[in-house]
C-alpha cells in the first residue's frame, strides 16, 4: 500500500463543491469526478481526501489531495492517466509519492485563498462567470486599511455563515492582501516552493485591472473569506458607517455577523495554495 498526494486545478463552476454528497449521488462534486477517475486507473475503490471542502462554484489553482493505491504506477503515468479520464475542468499537475502518515488536511499549517473583484467600466466580458462584477469603483486604500485589522489571531464569527457550527471559530490570519492586477496576472498559477507560495505584488495600474484579494490562515470558517471580501467593499464604497477602518476590528470584536457586509458570490472565490510542513 501506498499514499498518493495530488496537486490539482479545477474550474468549479459547474459542481455542487468538493465534496461527494451522499443524500444526493447524481450531483457533480470534484471529489466524486477525481475518485471516479483513479478507480478507472488503478482499478480499485480508493477515497481521495482534500485539503479543504470548497463550495459550490469555488475555483482553485492549488487543490491538495491524497489517495491510498496497491497500484505500483510510477507517479508521472499516474497524473497522464487520471487526466485522460477526468473532464477538461479538472486537471492533476503534479502527483508524489507521500508516507502514509500524510494527511491533507490534519497536516495543514495555511491556506490562501484569492477572491477577484472587477469594478472597470466597461467591465471584462470574460471574466464575468469568475469574478464578482461591481458596479462602482472600489477606493484601494480604504479597503487596505481596514484589511490590517484582520491580521491577527480572533474570533472570526463575524464572518462565518450562520448554521455551520464549528468545534471552534477562533482562528489566526497571517497575511491579508489588497492589490490592483492587471487582468492576464490574475489567474497565473502561484509560485510554489516547499516554504508555500509567493506572490509578486504587481504594480498599480489604472486599466484594465482587477481588484485582488488574498488571505492566508491556519484556517478558515464557512464562507469567510467570501464574507471578508463582502465587509471591504463596504469599506472600498465608504459606505456610511464604514469610513473609520477602525470599524473593522468592531466588527470582529462583535462576533455579530450582521454587523459584517453580505456575502460575495462563489464564482470570484479561488483556493490557491496550501502549506504544509
Amino acid at each position: 500500500m501506498r499514499r498518493v498526494k495530488l496537486d490539482l486545478c479545477y474550474d468549479g463552476a459547474n459542481y455542487a463543491g468538493w465534496q461527494i454528497q451522499p443524500q444526493q449521488p447524481k450531483v457533480k462534486t470534484i471529489q466524486g469526478e477525481l475518485q471516479r477517475a483513479i478507480e478507472r486507473v488503478v482499478c480499485e475503490k480508493v477515497e481521495a481526501l482534500g485539503s479543504g471542502r470548497t463550495d459550490a462554484g469555488v475555483h482553485a489553482l492549488r487543490q491538495v489531495a491524497a489517495f491510498n493505491t496497491n497500484s505500483d504506477l510510477p507517479p508521472e503515468t499516474l497524473v497522464k492517466a487520471i487526466n485522460a479520464f477526468l473532464p477538461p475542468d479538472i486537471r492533476i499537475w503534479r502527483a508524489v509519492d507521500v508516507s502514509l502518515k500524510f494527511h491533507p488536511i490534519r497536516d495543514v499549517l495555511r491556506k490562501r485563498y484569492r477572491y477577484l473583484v472587477s469594478d472597470s467600466r466597461p467591465s471584462f466580458p470574460f471574466f464575468r462567470n469568475y469574478a464578482w462584477n461591481v458596479f462602482k469603483p472600489l477606493d484601494l486604500d480604504s479597503m487596505r486599511a481596514a484589511s490590517e485589522r484582520l491580521v491577527r489571531t480572533a474570533d472570526f464569527r463575524a464572518f462565518q455563515t450562520l448554521g455551520s457550527p464549528r468545534r471552534t471559530t477562533v482562528r489566526t490570519i497571517y497575511d491579508v492582501v489588497v492589490r490592483r492586477a492587471p487582468i492576464q496576472e490574475t489567474l497565473v498559477f502561484p509560485a510554489i516552493t516547499d516554504a508555500g507560495v509567493r506572490n509578486d505584488t504587481g504594480p498599480e495600474i489604472s486599466s484594465p485591472s482587477m481588484i485582488v484579494f488574498e488571505v492566508e490562515a491556519d484556517g478558515f470558517l464557512y464562507n469567510m473569506v467570501r464574507a471578508i471580501v463582502g465587509t471591504l467593499k463596504l469599506f472600498g464604497e465608504k459606505r456610511r458607517g464604514y469610513e473609520d477602518p477602525a470599524r473593522m476590528t468592531e466588527i470582529i470584536d462583535s462576533c455579530d455577523r450582521s454587523l459584517a457586509g453580505p456575502t460575495a458570490p462563489a464564482w470570484g472565490l479561488y483556493m490557491i495554495d496550501v502549506v504544509y510542513p
